[in-house]
């Protein structure tokens, strides 16, 4: 195998090429440009997935090459764009081997004796993960990058406005109008290859503009366009930094290059709305009078804007921004700070905010920077999260916004969640995370959820009650490192398709495909794409059942005891929650036509869990009674480690009140003489066939079913008999 840097310099050469940049223009029409019809599908989208397809990393690495030489930009003849394309795909294909071959090294010395120790693991060292640093997916969507800018920046309008000739409101009206503009160009470009003949063939001017160009069409004064043009432009200075594959890559953070005239070239649309997002700071950095401002508005960017999301879910009264947690009332001991505090019943969300970049070292392979870095970056932040739940669960303290009120709501609390939250796009976060991270295990704090805001903004998008929103949190934290994914939309995806449980499983692997239903419905929502704007799974199968109401008036409550219930009743499989529903229902028609109680258990073996039924019209007080002793009795007898019960009304099922009992099954001669009787309870394939079996031969495909859910026999029991 021939050396990094050998490669790197034969790949150098050829970008030097005359015409490669045609070459490049083909790469990025081919594996980034996704058409599709009416609606925006998955298997439209399914390109983006291929393995095949150049990354935004290996296509700014040709275009940092190529940068370094005097570009020509004359279009070659086929048989030479062909040439260069296929030598280019062949290169960096040899640099991805040159860059796995630490592990499979790594792995071979650590077989060589014949045996393998199983705790062995090669993505310890930093050498290790430059190929999952370089190859690791987009963490953001190009759309967040472009409009989080403007509150990135809000507090530094002035400072860009004086220095750089623009406001963050006007870079960004700019830089749509650029992506909009070419967007529109290269379809008619594409058209016009038609009446072409294939030597003139060539993508290439549907990356080209003129600021004139973009005045004239988005009405943005001209000389706004021009500073915002000139601001993110490559310097044609031969890109000095960039001489090897982990240096300082100039044209990402100045994506625009510099054509014949007054043309300017964009070759990647989300490489300058990542520069949008990215570059300003390093403005502002490199004014030592502004710098320390400029920190501190960073800082308080990612705070604010994970506590605006946040509030957009729990409510503004739930979520608290700079918290402290002091000793006494006295305030003279302080414990710990808390970036952002959501509270919803007796559960907390302990948010910890960074703001630390992974560095160039620690991307070249450099063991001790990489492990600098994710200690600043994440660690650090988990650590400051763990104390905080200490305390906080520990309780006898004394929790304060920063104007020193009391939250009393902090106090009692039996859950929290701790999150670890970073403002910039961290290289394979959770791939590190699962390698690095060290978490002390405390009794009531789940396992920390380490993120960006973009995430944490999806989250808020798609999960957006309070019940969903803890119920992925709880999800996440049970499987744990226990499923191999890229990244943790990866895992959002799979969650909203059939929840993020692993059942029978002990290890997962997610493909990267499962975010597809994501990508396209948040393309929908914040771009108006064409497709489908909430996917298909979770959000969806619900709509209309017993369970999804049940969730929703629970959630309405907000009561401790019942929220443990609702979060229960959300890790339920789509067709579990369906069955359970139409047990439901068949329960209440029962209590109602007949008058009498009635009830329905079923028991989740792995998870040491149950749940029980009660339809009555007894007072609440003697139902509340009756549903506890069953519960009691079920939990008993099935060794349960929780048991959850819920009380429906009669007639139409609404929500009446739920219990929850969480404590540790030990022996009681009472109780086994209570239970001795107990008929085992039955799974729900079972109960439902016993329920409603007699009545299924006599119906046809198109009758009202049995159940009463008033859905077409064909429609519902008939696909269970």
């Amino acid at each position: 195998m021939r050396s990094e840097q050998v490669v790197f310099n034969e790949l150098a050469q050829l970008c030097a090429s005359p015409g490669f940049i045609h070459v490049i223009s083909h790469f990025v029409f081919r594996d980034n440009v996704v058409g599709y019809k009416d609606e925006l599908r998955g298997e439209d989208y399914a390109k983006m997935f291929s393995p095949s397809r150049l990354i935004r990393t290996e296509i700014s690495t040709l275009i940092g090459l190529m940068a370094r030489s005097p570009r020509a930009l004359g279009l070659p003849v086929p048989a030479e764009v062909e040439r260069l394309a296929k030598k280019a795909e062949e290169l960096l294909e040899e640099l991805h081997e040159i860059l796995k071959e630490p592990v499979l090294a790594d792995m071979k010395k650590a077989m060589a004796g014949g045996t393998f120790d199983p705790t062995y693991n090669p993505f310890k060292k930093a050498e290790a993960l430059r190929e999952p640093i370089f190859y690791a997916a987009e963490s953001a969507y190009s759309f967040q990058y472009q409009d989080f800018s403007v509150f990135k920046y809000a507090r530094d309008g002035g400072w860009l406005k004086e220095n750089k000739g623009f406001t963050p409101d006007e870079a960004r009206a700019a830089v749509i109008a650029i992506t909009a503009f070419l967007s529109a160009k290269l379809f008619e470009v594409m058209k016009s290859l038609r009446g072409k003949h294939p030597r003139d063939w060539t993508v290439f001017d549907g990356f080209v503009f003129t600021s004139a160009e973009i005045a004239d069409v988005s009405g943005i004064a001209k000389t706004t366009v021009d500073a915002v043009v000139d601001a993110f432009s490559f310097q044609d200075d031969g890109n000095p930094t960039f001489n090897t594959l982990s240096d300082f890559n100039a044209v990402n953070a100045f994506p625009i290059l510099k054509g014949e005239g007054d043309a300017r070239i964009l070759l990647q649309q989300v490489s300058l709305m990542e520069a949008l997002y990215d570059t300003p700071f390093y403005w502002l950095n490199a004014d030592k009078g502004y710098r320390a401002k400029a920190s501190a508005n960073r800082g308080a960017f990612t705070e604010d804007f994970t506590a605006d999301r946040l509030r957009q879910v729990f409510g503004a009264d739930k979520v608290f921004l700079n918290v402290d947690i002091w000793a006494t009332s006295a305030k003279k001991t302080k414990l710990g700070e808390i970036d952002v505090l959501a509270l919803i019943g007796d559960i907390a969300i302990v948010v910890q905010a960074k703001s630390k970049k992974l560095t160039l070292d620690a991307r070249k392979g450099n063991d001790l920077q990489l492990q600098i870095d994710f200690k600043g970056a994440v660690q650090d932040a988990c650590d400051q999260g763990v104390d905080c739940a200490k305390h906080l669960l520990a309780g006898g303290v004394y929790v304060a916004d920063p104007q020193g009120n009391e939250i009393t709501a902090a106090a009692g609390l039996a859950k929290i969640h701790p999150v670890c939250v970073v403002s910039d796009h961290y290289p394979s976060l959770t791939f590190q995370a699962q390698q690095f991270l060290n978490v002390e295990s405390v009794k009531g704090m789940e396992r920390p959820l380490v993120c960006d805001i973009f995430l944490v903004d999806v989250l808020a998008e798609f999960l957006a009650t309070p019940l969903r929103f803890l119920s992925y949190l709880e999800l996440r934290s049970a499987v744990g490192d226990n499923i191999a994914l890229s990244h943790e939309i990866v895992a959002l995806g799979y969650h909203l398709k059939r929840n993020l449980w692993l059942g029978e499983y002990d290890y997962m692997a997610l493909d990267d495909d499962l975010s597809v239903d994501v990508d396209i419905a948040m393309a929908a929502r914040r771009e108006g794409i064409d497709g489908q704007k909430t996917p298909r799974g979770i959000l969806t199968d619900l709509q209309g059942t017993s369970v999804g109401r049940l969730i929703r008036e629970i959630e309405a409550r907000s009561e401790p005891r019942t929220l443990a219930v609702g979060l229960e009743l959300l890790k339920l499989s789509g067709a579990s929650a369906l069955q359970l529903s139409r047990m439901i229902d068949g329960i209440v028609l029962e209590a109602k036509r007949s008058g009498r109680h009635r009830d329905v258990t079923f028991a989740m073996d792995k998870e040491k869990t149950g749940i029980t039924v009660h339809s009555n019209f007894e007072p609440d007080w003697i139902a509340a009674n009756t549903l506890k002793q069953h519960c009691e009795r079920r939990k008993y007898s099935t060794k349960a480690s929780k048991w959850f019960g819920v009380s429906v009304s009669p007639g139409e099922g609404e929500f009446r009140f739920g219990l929850v009992l969480d404590h540790e099954w030990k022996r009681n001669f009472q109780m086994d003489a209570q239970v001795a009787t107990l008929p085992a309870p039955q799974s729900i394939d079972f109960l439902e066939r016993a329920m409603f079996g007699k009545a299924q031969p006599n119906l046809g495909r198109n009758e009202p079913c049995f159940c009463g859910s008033r859905l077409k026999y064909k429609k519902c029991h008939m696909l269970k008999v």
